[in-house]
């Protein structure tokens, strides 16, 4: 395959940046739609948070290449961590689902504290006798749960039964 310029003509790569700006605001240069290259769709320097003088060319100096390679490894290898940190979908899902569960954890915990308040405030105001008398209660409800669960059932079945025949 090869590559055509602005021109048209084969084995132009990049197209300078003069010709970038002759492009007005409506289209591409009068001589027709360029074939985008490799470097035509690369994202400015400028863009990408490089510096635009690093960029633009090579260091001549070896050890300024040597640092300047140096950072790019380093900014790659950062770049690949995060790469796959994202694609980790596993490990993603984990941490979200930790953090949820301790939000739940947080706001149960703070649930039981109101609750227990209220009980202190409400046991604080209930007269003696009905504290004894629901207490009572609370222990034979304890003691017979199965007989008050098919009570329970019966009741719903019983209102459902009504509603139903009602709705005739």
């Amino acid at each position: 395959m090869t590559t055509q310029g602005p021109a048209g003509r084969p084995g132009a790569r990049h197209q300078p940046a003069s010709a970038e700006n002759d492009a007005g605001p409506g289209g591409p240069p009068e001589g027709g739609p360029p074939e985008a290259g490799p470097r035509e769709t690369a994202v400015p320097a400028a863009v990408a948070g490089q510096d635009v003088s690093a960029a633009a060319a090579p260091p001549d100096d070896p050890q300024q290449l040597a640092e300047e390679i140096k950072r790019t490894r380093e900014q790659l290898g950062e770049t690949v961590e995060q790469l796959a940190a994202k694609a980790d979908v596993k490990a993603r899902a984990q941490d979200k689902a930790s953090q949820l569960t301790g939000r739940l954890k947080g706001k149960a915990g703070q649930a039981r504290q109101q609750a227990a308040v209220a009980a202190a405030r409400i046991s604080k105001v209930t007269p003696e006798p009905v504290r004894e008398a629901t207490a009572k209660a609370a222990a034979t409800a304890r003691k017979r749960r199965v007989t008050l669960t098919a009570a329970v059932g019966a009741g719903v079945l019983a209102w459902m039964v009504i509603a139903r025949w009602r709705r005739r």
